[in-house]
């Protein structure tokens, strides 16, 4: 189909085409697949968890904060005990490398998800109002922060690719950033 002058096709039409093409003694092809953009956020997202125009500018203490005011399923019997092990995790991941690695948008996330007391997979966003130090090699200092709470490392990371897939487009930090409430922000990822 043409969409402004330019060709666009499904990824599973290109791949029935090409099947299609291939002759018998070629070997099979591998299926493409772009994760990142099939991967839905909004149903480990809840109002409850958005926290708009945080005034935290130092990023350890804007990760410290927001888990402690999260509304977190947790399966420790502690739950300042549970959280302040989670916040210890991210921090552990966070010195080892970054996750601020947009220059509006960081995704902090456990160093060994598998390890933490989730019980069930949240992800909480956090809006500073104003640039968030994460001491990131490039200097970058986001506004935007997706705290990833999943139990599975293969989930984290479909979550980060679809986070990725979404940055590539300037409409979506804009779309975050102006989001008058929780709900509004919620509904940027909505159906």
């Amino acid at each position: 189909m043409r969409v402004g002058g330019r060709w666009h096709f499904r990824t599973s039409d290109v791949e029935r085409w090409l099947l299609k093409q291939r002759s018998a003694d070629e070997p099979e092809i591998e299926p493409v697949r772009e994760l990142g953009s099939h991967v839905r956020l909004f149903p480990a997202m809840e109002e409850a968890n958005v926290f708009l125009d945080v005034a935290d500018s130092d990023a350890s203490t804007l990760i410290r904060n927001a888990i402690r005011r999260a509304r977190l399923d947790l399966t420790d019997g502690s739950e300042m005990a549970a959280k302040e092990r989670i916040y210890e995790s991210i921090m552990e991941r966070e010195a080892l490398c970054s996750t601020a690695l947009h220059p509006d948008v960081a995704f902090p996330h456990p160093r060994d998800p598998e390890k933490c007391p989730f019980g069930r997979d949240q992800i909480v966003v956090v809006r500073a109002k104003q640039p968030v130090e994460f001491r990131e090699i490039n200097g970058y200092r986001p506004r935007i922060v997706f705290l990833l709470f999943a139990r599975t490392v293969s989930l984290q990371l479909l979550w980060e690719a679809r986070l990725s897939h979404l940055l590539h487009g300037r409409a979506f930090v804009q779309a975050v950033l102006s989001a008058g409430s929780p709900r509004a922000l919620c509904e940027v990822f909505g159906p």
